[in-house]
């Protein structure tokens, strides 16, 4: 009687085994990153810390949204066809073909059902960072920030090039704009199986940076950052210079009522209350070394100029103003974002190197 069912309306089960092969990578992906931090977070008594769900209910309404957009271009299709054509039968037909066989589901499923969990185990660890490895290379990182710049802090730099209030309230949007950005190209990438290889590379990178370089290194480099140097360094603000005047950029900014506010500034002491509450939230948890900005940033310029040089240009100058702008404002060192750029283009050719070897792909970034 299944079998009737499934052949009355042509619902395929057959599985493409290079479909199989490349989200049995993403699956194990999955899995060893809840191991690990279940297994870290266990071993340290910090399993209260543990949760699954923190970002389930904004992924899921972005969600919506794309699979919304989805069903529009298949009624726009339809608005395309001949008279003659023009028929519920042919649009039932295209749905079918599109979205009703194992292979869309399978490779719509495993993310759609994965990344959630897999952000808020991120979050759930990056949380606890200084109860497993106490901030402890801050000086360091900016020590080696002036040897880099010749002597000169990064941030005087930039400050110099982007002086005032409003030249801040743009680069604080940009950094704001990252997380939109983000949410709309990698659920793009979940929805858009037809991408094939290049999907799995960009899924299969964008899970290796959030586990190796957003928790294992972070862990391991474990560092504050800028704007909380005073808070590892008792005694020692290094960086008091450039958050007074970033605390005057909030204060006229927020005078002035304009579209254009230091975000920054509020976040910065929201993260700062949940540190030393200890408490886990949205976005909680603070981490400089690596940048993930920078390295998702950089991770969206090495897909998009596989899809065409616009995109391409578009994306490297984003990652250069995320790179400023991380600076600018104090959240990072600048060697927390060089240190992300060469790390994320390393783990995105592995990423082609696997989807190659694993499957029968043989254009992928690894041959490029």
């Amino acid at each position: 009687m299944v079998e009737a069912v499934l052949a009355k309306f042509n619902i395929r089960l057959e599985l493409d085994r290079d479909n199989l092969a490349r989200h049995q990578i993403l699956l194990l992906l999955f899995l060893l990153q809840a191991l690990t931090v279940w297994s870290v977070l266990t071993f340290n008594g910090l399993s209260a810390y543990l949760s699954l769900s923190l970002y389930a209910g904004p992924m899921y309404a972005a969600l919506s949204l794309i699979l919304f957009g989805k069903v529009i271009s298949y009624l726009l299709r339809f608005v395309r066809y001949e008279k003659s054509e023009k028929t519920p039968t042919r649009m039932l037909s295209d749905f079918r073909d599109g979205w009703l066989n194992a292979d869309y589901l399978l490779a719509f499923s495993i993310p759609i059902l994965f990344l959630p969990s897999f952000i808020s185990l991120f979050s759930s660890l990056k949380t606890v960072i200084p109860e497993i490895n106490g901030f402890y290379l801050d000086r360091t990182f900016a020590e080696l920030d002036r040897f880099l710049h010749f002597g000169i802090d990064p941030w005087v730099i930039t400050h110099s090039i982007f002086d005032g209030p409003v030249s801040a309230g743009v680069l604080d949007f940009c950094y704001k704009l990252w997380f939109l950005l983000m949410f709309i190209y990698v659920l793009w990438q979940v929805v858009n199986v037809s991408q094939g290889h290049r999907r799995a590379q960009f899924l299969c990178a964008f899970l290796l940076i959030w586990f190796v370089l957003g928790n294992v290194m972070a862990v391991l480099l474990s560092s504050a950052g800028p704007c909380y140097y005073h808070v590892v360094m008792p005694g020692n603000d290094l960086y008091a210079p450039l958050m007074n005047k970033l605390g005057l950029y909030y204060e006229e900014l927020k005078a002035a009522g304009g579209f254009l506010q230091l975000d920054s500034h509020n976040m910065q002491k929201q993260l700062l209350d949940y540190y030393q509450k200890g408490e886990l939230g949205a976005g909680s948890g603070i981490s400089a070394m690596p940048s993930m900005h920078v390295a998702v940033s950089a991770l969206l310029y090495f897909s998009a100029r596989e899809l065409n040089r616009y995109a391409g240009r578009f994306f490297l100058a984003f990652l250069v103003l995320i790179q400023v702008s991380s600076v600018h404002l104090g959240w990072h060192y600048a060697v927390d974002g060089y240190f992300s750029i060469i790390a994320t283009w390393g783990l995105w050719r592995l990423s082609g190197w696997l989807v190659a070897r694993y499957t029968s792909d043989q254009e992928t970034a690894w041959s490029r």
